[in-house]
């Protein structure tokens, strides 16, 4: 009997396989003949990468691919699914049969791929902006030239499609839901699953969650069209709402409670949407306890700034806020945050910390974008999203209050309209009579009248205004795909009449923002930097890591840098220093789960000290 064994040839778990017997055999290898070699043909080869072709030759009615640019619901085009394939194949091929494809490699070939077969003259998936030329067809909008391509972090990554003698930057391609299609087999498992996104939901009133169930026939039917969604290089995904109400399943991001997050459709302009199974309201109380007990003058909450600067007080902002950039429930909803959006990794530059704010009786914050003016026209800093630079995109926003019908504290899009279900169930009132009802109020007693204050109440109760609850999460974009600002995205803090009201910001920017690594520099400045986007500084940053022993949940606490042990963070034990850099991040865990995390910035210093 002749049986193999693997022998661990190092400490990475990799092995080689030997080849043994119940009898020596060592004396006969001349008897032992060879085994059969097989080179796979490129046939093969990409078979092995898209397993779903032999099902897509069975299909009855050839299933489509829809084609939609970044954030548009009416398709720019469609193919059949065979046709994609066949061609995929064919680059494939031209690509020399590689056995491993990283993600810029499939995304340069499915981009070479529809631009060889959108050739139907109803397809116009080329670009829609006035200054490209709608003969380059979809390779002209995935490359939207040099002038208005942000230049990413992983921007040297990107390869480059050869059409003729000339190339073009490829795009990147997302589910409706905004899962990045990022291999061979992620595309095959959506050939292989799309009916499983017919399901069956069902609301639990008391929970205020939603429960899908997928149609157990879905094995038996023929799936119809595959929905992508084709996004330029250098910009983000973004979803595309197409009616209020409609509902966005992310089953691939799992959320508070390990519940998977949806969105829900509050408006179309500005695009609003109500996110579910965000965060739970545990985490909400583990915020604002933390921000409650936050000592450092950077970080602790204090009247609220505003401006690019961050140093100006805004007369109609008068809450308070402050800062969590390294808590490990901050860490995590961020990281949260960035898979929702569709990103497919986490990264620390292109948001803010998250900022919390308190609004406490009579406190708001006047109408105003999240996105950034430099109106001097004096930073380095290129805000100019719409071109090469960089600027808020989305923000999230996080309640951790509960407050009343009366008790006023929402968010108010003063361009956007109040919902109809709202308008069924109560009836609409002009601005006028809204004023009125304020000022007969015992609520109306806390502002004076003809106040800006007075006057966002009024638009609070007459345009779409978000009522806060405790674990409520409330996404909307501060642009357009193509990097416009969204000028319907203004908003304001309407003024808290009664308790108090927590709430967090969770801002994500289209770039690195200012400050940091890869962010965007205006071109008159760019000469005296050194290029178009901030180099790198490589700060070498000292840390010491200590455990104080003030909290026995720490009694067993242990240092590691990302998942990596790094040394015991007992009570007693000797200070932890460590040489580290802007990005890293540090975690402490007990019994094996992470209890703390800090992410190192350069913001704090050269000399850094982290004690729990």
């Amino acid at each position: 009997m002749i049986f193999y064994r693997s022998i661990n040839t190092s400490n990475t778990g990799s092995g080689i396989f030997v080849e043994s017997s119940t009898r020596d055999l060592l004396d006969n290898q001349d008897d032992i003949a060879a085994a059969p070699s097989h080179t796979p043909s490129c046939d093969d080869r990409f078979r092995s990468l898209l397993p779903a072709i032999g099902d897509v030759d069975s299909y009855k009615d050839v299933p489509l691919i829809i084609l939609h640019r970044n954030g548009e619901t009416t398709p720019c085009g469609n193919v059949q699914i065979n046709t994609v394939l066949e061609e995929l194949r064919l680059n494939y091929e031209v690509e020399g049969c590689p056995t491993e494809v990283d993600k810029y490699q499939f995304e340069s070939l499915l981009t070479k791929t529809f631009h060889g077969v959108l050739t139907n003259p109803s397809n116009n998936c080329h670009s829609a902006e006035v200054y490209k030329d709608k003969s380059q067809g979809f390779l002209g909008f995935c490359d939207m030239g040099i002038d208005h391509t942000p230049i990413l972090l992983d921007h040297n990554d990107l390869v480059p499609v050869k059409s003729g003698q000339s190339t073009s930057l490829p795009c990147h391609f997302h589910t409706r839901e905004g899962l990045r299609v990022t291999q061979f087999q992620l595309l095959s498992k959506i050939m292989m699953f799309l009916d499983k996104d017919k399901k069956e939901c069902q609301t639990d009133d008391e929970s205020e969650t939603q429960t899908c169930l997928s149609d157990k026939n879905y094995e038996e039917k023929s799936p119809a069209e595959i929905h992508l969604y084709a996004v330029p290089a250098g910009r983000v995904f973004m979803f595309a709402p197409s009616y209020v109400g409609e509902i966005f399943h992310l089953p691939h991001v799992p959320g508070a409670l390990d519940k998977a997050i949806y969105l829900e459709v509050l408006s179309l302009s500005p695009r609003v949407f109500d996110v579910f199974n965000f965060f739970s309201r545990d985490e909400s109380k583990e915020i604002v306890e933390k921000a409650q007990a936050e000592k450092s003058d950077s970080h602790r909450i204090k009247r609220s700034t505003t401006g690019a600067s961050s140093h100006s007080v805004n007369s109609r902002r008068t809450s308070e806020s402050g800062f969590d950039t390294s808590g490990k429930t901050a860490i995590k909803i961020k990281k949260r945050c960035f898979e929702a959006l569709g990103y497919d990794e986490y990264i620390e530059s292109h948001s803010d910390g998250l900022q919390i704010l308190r609004y406490n009786v009579s406190k708001a914050y006047n109408s105003h974008l999240d996105f950034i003016e430099d109106n001097s026209g004096q930073l380095k800093h290129d805000y100019e999203s719409s071109g090469t630079g960089g600027n808020r995109y989305a923000t999230i926003l996080l309640y951790m209050s509960d407050l009343g019908d009366d008790d006023g504290g929402e968010t108010v899009f003063p361009q956007g309209m109040m919902p109809k279900i709202a308008l069924e169930e109560e009836e609409a009132v002009s601005s006028n009579e809204a004023r009125e009802q304020l000022r007969v109020s015992d609520r109306g007693s806390v502002l004076k009248s003809g106040s800006w204050e007075e006057n966002l109440v009024v638009l609070c109760r007459t345009r779409l205004a978000i009522r806060p609850h405790s674990s409520r999460a409330v996404l909307f974009y501060s642009q357009h795909p193509n990097g416009e600002v969204d000028k319907s995205s203004l908003h304001g803090a309407c003024p808290v009449l009664s308790n108090q009201k927590y709430a967090a910001n969770l801002w994500v920017w289209n770039t690195p923002r200012s400050g940091f690594a890869g962010s965007p520099i205006k071109k008159k400045f760019q000469n005296e930097n050194g290029g178009a986007v901030t180099a790198p500084t490589n700060m070498k940053i000292s840390a010491e890591f200590e455990n104080s022993g003030q909290d026995p949940t720490f009694a067993e606490a242990k240092l590691f840098y990302q998942d990596q042990f790094w040394g015991s963070l007992k009570p007693g034990d000797p200070v932890l220093g460590v040489n580290t850099f802007e990005g890293h991040v540090w975690n402490v865990k007990v019994n094996k789960k992470v209890v703390k995390t800090w992410v190192i910035t350069e913001e704090d210093g050269p000399t850094q000290k982290f004690v729990i």
